[in-house]
């Protein structure tokens, strides 16, 4: 199955670094990544900051045609950023949480599933979604092999 059961955690702030960019369309995030991901973990190593795991996305606003995502790495500390790269927190409190297994592409089908389970529970989700990934591609080649937590913040 390529969605485990969803649930309910409730999580500490976690301090982040990030590089912000608008109006990206879907086709685009791999480059997107691509470019990002190496500028925020070289910064990190410069800085000597702490990382905290795996790089992540977050989906700040989402539209039709061109989404506002953030390109995201965890800390074990809170940082100062520099130019591009922000400093802040991901959400603190309640989450409910699925992992997709497989591939990126696949992704849309494990947010249906938690936007249902979030209406059926009766919560409210506060936007600013984002996505762990658990498995590094370049250690693991194969998309069915890929892990990816996805996160939906609640109000409640």
């Amino acid at each position: 199955m390529p969605t485990s059961e969803v649930s309910l955690k409730t999580l500490e702030p976690q301090p982040i670094l990030y590089i912000r960019k608008e109006e990206v369309t879907p086709t685009e995030l791999q480059t997107l990544f691509a470019e990002c991901f190496p500028k925020l973990f070289g910064y990190a190593m410069e800085e000597g900051l702490a990382i905290a795991g795996n790089p992540m996305a977050r989906y700040v606003k989402v539209g039709l045609g061109s989404w506002t995502v953030d390109s995201v790495l965890p800390l074990s500390a809170p940082a100062e950023g520099e130019g591009e790269m922000a400093a802040g927190h991901l959400h603190g409190g309640k989450v409910a949480t699925a992992t997709h297994s497989g591939p990126y592409e696949k992704l849309p089908e494990t947010y249906v599933i938690i936007e249902k389970w979030v209406k059926e529970n009766g919560h409210t989700s506060l936007g600013g979604n984002w996505e762990w990934y658990v498995t590094d591609p370049g250690e693991h080649p194969d998309p069915e092999d890929w892990k990816t937590e996805v996160f939906w913040p609640l109000a409640d």
